[in-house]
């Protein structure tokens, strides 16, 4: 094979620099200064949020090639053939952080504040109701 051919498939694999990079920007958001905010200090009492922090991350790439088997090239010289190659690549990413818990300290002591999400917690219920009612229907068609 070609020198050219041997450096464009080398160019087309994605850079492990690049994956590397985007790895460390999602780990980022796991470190505790992304889940406990500084405290906020008003006379003796001090107030700190906690937040539930979800991540997801997902790449890949896929590649190709392919060689033209003919032994004569379009001028009809002999021992040239074609040669082709493709490829292809992406990723993404998504962060979510959403507020949980409050915690203040103080003189009394230390105190922890649920924040309750209705969203959450009526989801929590339909998919629930939704579990028990399809397996009740499997069970009464089994009857």
């Amino acid at each position: 094979m070609s020198t050219e051919f041997n450096t464009l498939i080398l160019e087309s694999f994605p850079s492990q620099k690049d994956a590397n990079e985007l790895m460390d920007k999602m780990f980022e958001a796991a470190k505790p200064s992304s889940i406990f905010s500084e405290p906020v200090v008003h006379g003796e009492y001090a107030v700190i949020t906690a937040s539930e922090t979800i991540a997801g991350l997902g790449y890949g790439y896929g590649g190709g090639g392919g060689v033209d088997g003919s032994s004569e090239g379009e001028a009809g010289e002999s021992g040239t053939g074609s040669y082709g190659s493709g490829g292809g690549g992406g990723g993404g990413g998504s962060i979510l952080g959403r507020p949980v818990a409050v915690i203040s300290v103080g003189p009394d002591g230390v105190h922890v504040e649920p924040i309750m999400d209705p969203t959450k917690i009526a989801i929590a219920f339909l998919t629930t109701t939704a579990a028990i009612f399809m397996s009740m229907r499997r069970i009464w068609k089994m009857k």
